[in-house]
């Protein structure tokens, strides 16, 4: 089942714009997501953690995008957020977009998805200190919206991004940081999307205000390395951007992420590492830069509206068989978890008998859909897979779709019906939480809702 509600603005006037930018970096001590660590607790910082907010006016109506250098946007955190910045601005709650660049560096706002016991009590402390930062800085930009233009930019960048997922001569699907011997493996199993859309806004002179960049890739290069916090290559890529602009405020936002990564299975051993994080951060900010100088003018703002709809998926539940294996495995184990790259037996089994004992069989899901001119931005609380991307982008010729990911809450992997046969890491139980084929079904809403918004006739008022 699913339901809509709409809020699209028309615009008899310039639409306005305003960024703003603050610094969320956590404290020295804070338990750091995206890794599975007896010990995880970040050193220092090697660069800032960022919250880029963009305010579009339009008609009367207003629109926020909120994005931040974090692991993923959990609801509670971005119902915090919304209601912090409708608070502060008056701006509705409904009207905030909130998406994480899904670095695996900064803090666990997860909280280990109950997959260990560490003390989290520092990243409760940090959020609610990062939930005021956030709203001060959407007021902020709020305060310096001004009629502006936009760019559109896109290009291709290849070479940066790999699907993840291995097909093994014995048949077996197998991830690409296994170190698999590159003559063992037939293929990956799966397209990328190398496709980077740029949108920078200037005002009435020509002078920049911001940016706003896409690319779909998993920032998991670091991991945390050396146990400092970072937003992984999005800080080289958005500072190359920034500058370019005058070093205005670069929001970025990631795409259909789920199976891909940054790993070539041609070139055995594992490349981590700063280094490497900046080799291909540098490497798509200088391919942004270049595609903003050569394109073409920018033009005016006369489209600016968002739609939302709930879509109920069936989720897995966690059977007595299963809840009894993780518990004999639980009181066998030494307590130790150490894994860079998936998820070790011992924190599936930690999950199983916390989070995963308490699923239900239905999930609500809440996407968000926001439409700038002809581009159009699908919030969408999953780490999706690429396949869901490229089909959403090719449904709709002449408007540039793009799924945000993960965006508006976190659920976990959205694999494909196909992945979830093939299996590997992402379909697991505790993983993903999604029964096969409502990937399928999800995104079908989601075209169908999108077949509205764009052929309607005329602007609806919220």
């Amino acid at each position: 089942m699913s339901n809509s509600s709409s809020g699209v603005q028309a615009v008899p006037e310039t639409t306005r714009v305003g960024f703003a930018q603050a610094d969320i970096s956590c404290a020295v001590g804070t338990p750091l997501g995206g890794n599975a660590r007896t010990d995880k607790a970040a050193r220092g910082v090697h660069d800032p953690l960022h919250a880029t907010v963009a305010v579009f006016t339009s008609g009367g109506g207003h629109h926020v995008m909120v994005g931040l250098d974090l692991l993923s946007a959990p609801s509670h955190l971005v119902e915090a957020i919304a209601r912090a910045v409708e608070a502060r601005t008056g701006i509705p709650a409904s009207c905030v977009f909130v998406s994480a660049t899904h670095t695996h560096s900064g803090p666990d706002v997860g909280r280990g998805h109950s997959m260990d016991r560490h003390d989290y009590s520092t990243v409760d402390e940090w959020e609610r200190t990062a939930v005021a930062t956030i709203a001060a800085t959407a007021a902020d930009a709020h305060r310096k919206a001004m009629p502006a233009t936009m760019r559109v930019v896109t290009t291709d960048v290849a070479g940066l991004s790999f699907n993840r997922r291995l097909i093994h001569r014995d048949g077996s699907t197998r991830m690409n940081w296994e170190g698999v011997p590159p003559e063992d493996v037939l293929g990956a199993r799966g397209p990328i999307d190398p496709g980077l859309l740029v949108l920078a806004f200037y005002d009435d002179a020509g002078a920049p205000l911001g940016a706003v960049v896409h690319y779909t890739l998993h920032p998991a290069i670091l991991v945390g390395h050396e146990w400092l916090v970072s937003a992984d290559y999005v800080a080289e890529a958005s500072a190359q951007v920034s500058r370019s602009l005058g070093g205005r405020p670069v929001l970025f936002l990631n795409g259909a992420l789920g199976n891909i990564n940054h790993l070539d299975f041609h070139a055995p051993g594992r490349a981590i590492g700063f280094p490497e994080s900046a080799r291909v951060g540098n490497t798509l900010g200088r391919a942004a830069v270049e595609a903003i100088q050569d394109s073409a003018p920018a033009a005016g703002i006369d489209v600016v509206r968002s739609r939302a709809l709930t879509v109920t998926l069936e989720q897995r539940t966690v059977g007595r068989e299963q809840l009894e294996a993780a518990r004999a495995l639980l009181a066998s184990s030494t307590g130790d978890v150490e894994a860079l790259d998936g998820i070790p037996p011992e924190a599936y089994a930690q999950w199983a008998v916390t989070a995963g004992r308490e699923l239900t069989p239905l999930l609500d899901v809440r996407i968000a859909i926001l439409q700038l001119q002809h581009v159009v931005l699908v919030y969408v609380p999953f780490e999706v897979f690429v396949e869901f991307g490229l089909l959403l982008r090719g449904a709709f010729p002449g408007k540039l779709v793009k799924v945000v990911s993960p965006a508006n809450g976190y659920f976990g992997y959205l694999p494909t019906a196909v992945a979830f046969a093939e299996g590997g890491y992402e379909p697991t139980l505790g993983t993903s939480t999604i029964s096969p084929g409502q990937g399928e079904r999800l995104f079908h809403h989601i075209g169908t809702e999108l077949r509205c918004m764009l052929h309607q006739e005329g602007p609806e008022q919220r």
